[in-house]
């Protein structure tokens, strides 16, 4: 188990590492997000809210790397005949999408790194180490709920041949807009923040910024998604 999901974290780092719109997409544009917003309403006497973009930076990366970079992946491997190859080898299925999780961790925590550098160059605003702790957990925990999100989406419209992904950007922009990513969005309607305290993206953020754990909305995004999955797959019929 252990020697295959570092297998797959080891091959996924040298992939990405060569494609230039993944390196791009992955760590340059949310620095140029934060750097933007950050600059027009952070600046050095409102520190709070460079802290509070930087973790929502890191949400927003979370849930777009689940949904698009894994869940898309995975149809590519269904067009291309990888599923079937994976579907009639001896392994756990699930310790293969662990392996590609943990890779995203890496990504993730790398652009952590890049964003407190930035801001301590350009903000004089810092992480803590207890910052780190949250972060870190937030950082695993939201890649394991949006990635088997992204894969249960996936999942369900497979045997569409399209690179299509309408469904992935709706239910992304949906979360990321009612979210409290970029600015505290639910302060301003009690609707609206009811609807994105019940989404993952949310009670994701309040671990990246160490603020009331929203347990049970956790609990559901992180166990439900993997038992549908896990039955998705069960029941994909690969054509030859």
């Amino acid at each position: 188990m252990i020697k295959l999901i570092f297998k797959t974290i080891n091959i996924q780092l040298l992939s990405f590492l060569r494609i230039k719109q993944a390196v791009f997409w992955s760590l340059v544009f949310p620095l140029f997000i934060f750097v933007i917003f950050s600059s027009i309403f952070g600046t050095f006497t409102n520190k709070e809210y460079t802290y509070f973009l930087l973790t929502g930076v890191i949400g927003m990366s979370i849930a777009s790397d689940g949904l698009f970079a894994i869940g898309t992946t995975i149809k590519t491997y269904y067009n291309n005949g990888t599923i079937r190859i994976l579907k009639k080898m001896p392994i756990n299925i699930l310790y293969y999408f662990t392996g590609i999780i943990i890779y995203r961790f890496i990504i993730s925590f790398a652009l952590v790194i890049c964003l407190d550098i930035t801001s301590v160059v350009l903000f004089s605003c810092s992480l803590m180490f207890t910052d780190i702790i949250g972060i870190t957990l937030g950082i695993l925990i939201g890649l394991w709920i949006f990635s088997f999100l992204g894969l249960c989406l996936t999942f369900s419209d497979i045997k569409i041949s399209s690179s299509d992904k309408g469904l992935l950007n709706l239910v992304y922009f949906l979360v990321l807009f009612t979210s409290n990513s970029l600015y505290p969005v639910s302060s301003f309607n009690e609707k609206i923040a009811n609807l994105a305290n019940f989404l993952p993206l949310n009670p994701v953020l309040s671990l990246l910024r160490s603020e009331t754990i929203m347990f049970y909305h956790l609990a559901f995004w992180a166990i439900i998604p993997i038992i549908l999955f896990y039955f998705l797959y069960k029941r994909l019929k690969v054509v030859r």
